[in-house]
């Protein structure tokens, strides 16, 4: 394999610098050193599941199994108002939806979000 001479010609401190920065994002672990060599931590390395899930550029099973949860605000109907404000609709159906909007529940309003968000996103990758 052949690898950027840059990459080759680094010093012993950038190295290690590198090494530990990777370590302490978690993306490699190092077992004690067993040995007085002092590269014997290479010996000792190995890429962590979030190491090996970054490599793979897919987010690997992390990706599936860290779902991440995203807390709906009531203050974000407020997005949604000035969407109805932008929209080509007449006055009265303009204030018909605020309306409306202002008396629905909070998971009616988070499913309207998400739909709004997956019509957009359609729309995107169009």
């Amino acid at each position: 394999m052949n690898f950027d001479a840059s990459l080759v010609d680094t010093d012993d401190i950038k190295l290690s610098a590198n090494i530990n920065y990777l370590a302490e994002q978690g993306l490699i672990s190092i077992r004690n050193r067993t040995s007085d060599d002092p590269y014997s931590f290479l010996d000792n390395m190995r890429a962590t599941v979030q190491g090996i899930d970054f490599l793979q550029h897919d987010g690997g099973l992390s990706a599936i199994l860290n779902v991440q949860t995203i807390k709906f605000h009531r203050e974000a109907v407020v997005v949604l108002e000035d969407l109805i404000a932008l929209s080509g609709l007449s006055e009265h159906d303009k204030e018909t939806a605020r309306s409306k909007l202002s008396g629905m529940t909070t998971d009616v309003l988070k499913t309207i979000v998400q739909t709004v968000t997956s019509t957009g996103v359609s729309l995107l990758i169009k």
